[in-house]
């Protein structure tokens, strides 16, 4: 049964809408890595290089990426990041009903700094307890990286997916037990696909009967050089 058709349409009037949309035919092009086959959904889109001015979702995205210096720095923000992660935590339980939930195995992809790094974040698998807190929620830190590397939007030179892939791999303590039948990896903003491949390609060599789907808190839209001025 396809992720799509559990969504709530319960409305709670929050920052993120009720309902997950799917990448198709009219946005898959936006997203190089991703194929037909593959199951991707996603809240809202961020407008790239528009910062805090593109809109609520580039907000909440913006907030929800503070990194741990800038907290240092600046202790108020914190306020900004916990508001943004309590958001999504909030449109993620919105959007999964009891009976899917119990179908699901959540799976954050890994951030790109290792625990240790003053800029680790666990952003996403803090997102994912707070959602599900007190429910029959499978969350697992399934996937890490084995070494520490600039984050794609922060660099001039991108990993391409085969370095990425050599240093992702697969936690074998969280893989210990039996995994649902669906598994949902989790991330803030599909740009590429890379990641969501990467991380899909290694889990499908050890779970080849399990089906892989991607949540994310927004797919990355970024502007048309063609259109007029």
């Amino acid at each position: 049964m396809p992720y799509e058709s559990r969504i709530s349409r319960r409305s709670h009037g929050t920052l993120l809408p009720d309902r997950l949309t799917s990448i198709d035919d009219t946005n898959r092009g936006d997203h190089y890595f991703l194929t037909e086959s593959d199951r991707c959904l996603f809240f809202g889109e961020y407008f790239s290089g528009q910062g805090y001015s593109g809109g609520p979702t580039n907000q909440l995205i913006h907030n929800y990426k503070i990194k741990p210096s800038a907290l240092l720095a600046n202790p108020g923000r914190r306020r900004f990041k916990e508001e943004a992660i309590r958001d999504i935590a909030s449109g993620l339980r919105r959007v999964t009903d009891n009976a899917s939930l119990t179908q699901i195995t959540f799976v954050p992809v890994p951030p790109s700094k290792t625990p240790g790094h003053p800029e680790y974040c666990d952003r996403l698998a803090r997102t994912l307890r707070l959602a599900f807190a007190g429910l029959n929620a499978d969350i697992r830190e399934m996937l890490m990286q084995t070494q520490s590397v600039e984050a794609d939007h922060e660099s001039a030179e991108r990993r391409n997916k085969e370095a990425l892939a050599e240093i992702t791999a697969v936690n074998e303590i969280a893989l210990a037990q039996r995994v649902r039948d669906t598994i949902v990896l989790f991330d803030d903003v599909l740009t590429s696909g890379k990641h969501f491949k990467v991380c899909q390609e290694c889990l499908q060599e050890r779970l080849p009967r399990q089906n892989i789907v991607g949540v994310f808190v927004a797919r990355c839209v970024r502007p048309n050089p063609f259109a007029a001025a």
